[in-house]
């Protein structure tokens, strides 16, 4: 439901922003030496970043990134001595078991989180450390493109920490399993194509084709090709990207570059 919401969102702000369908049509040259940037949830577990840029000539360029939203920051190893049942909550994907601090603290406010499901919700916690209600802070995270880029800004300066015992040191979480606190430049999905090369795809197909389509012009392949992808395409054009959530990453680009200025 939340990711539904996020797209519609995003249809509704890019394409009023935007001429409808077909590559980019000859008009005014944008604006030399800008930058914009937007926000998107994707994959029910992360906030897309995409960053529109003009160089000197007003040649345009967009750049997608990822950042980890708190239940992969606040991973932990349970073997570790620091780490215990009390001081962490768990959640189960795919049969395997994942630990997290069950005490995090995200610019200045302290969260508990709590298993409910096959996930963890954090919660605003009260002065003995018990969850006191209030909304999950994933929830506010991607409230809107203020709290999104907040969140991304914050994380990359140290802005979420986790905590062995509640009121005790907070360590900032500056780095994951993955190297980064975002995906581009980590090792997520490091694997053939994998989440960089797939990125890569949309970029350079953006960059070749232009970015003013619809939805109806994006679709994949039915059947895998000689090397097992299923292939997405846009119009008549083979991207040469494979991931499942091809249309988030293609809208967010959109919502980034509509927000140029032009001539």
């Amino acid at each position: 439901m939340r990711k539904a919401l996020f797209v519609a969102i995003a249809m509704v702000f890019v394409f009023a922003a935007c001429d409808n369908g077909g590559t980019e049509a000859a008009g005014p040259e944008f604006v030399p030496n800008q930058t914009a940037e937007a926000y998107i949830y994707i994959h029910a577990g992360y906030v897309g970043i995409a960053t529109a840029r003009t160089n000197a000539q007003g040649e345009v360029s967009v750049e997608l990134d990822e950042a980890f939203l708190p239940h992969t920051l606040a991973a932990v190893d349970i073997e570790a001595d620091e780490w215990n049942e009390d001081n962490t909550a768990s959640y189960v994907v795919r049969g395997n078991t994942n630990y997290v601090a069950k005490y995090v603290v995200y610019n200045g406010t302290n969260y508990v989180g709590t298993t409910v499901g096959t996930s963890v919700t954090y919660v605003a916690a009260d002065e003995d450390g018990n969850p006191a209600g209030g909304q999950d802070l994933e929830l506010i995270i991607i409230r809107s493109q203020d709290s999104m880029a907040q969140y991304v800004e914050s994380i990359q300066n140290g802005g979420f920490g986790i905590m062995t015992e509640f009121g005790g040191t907070v360590q900032p979480v500056t780095t994951t399993s993955y190297g980064q606190v975002t995906k581009r430049g980590s090792s997520y999905w490091a694997f053939g194509l994998g989440w960089q090369g797939n990125i890569d795809a949309i970029e350079s197909f953006i960059d070749e084709n232009g970015w003013h389509f619809n939805l109806a012009d994006m679709s994949r392949a039915a059947e895998a090709d000689a090397n097992d992808q299923r292939l997405w395409s846009v119009a008549d054009a083979v991207t040469g990207a494979t991931l499942s959530d091809f249309k988030d990453y293609f809208i967010n680009a959109q919502m980034a570059l509509a927000q140029l200025e032009r001539n």
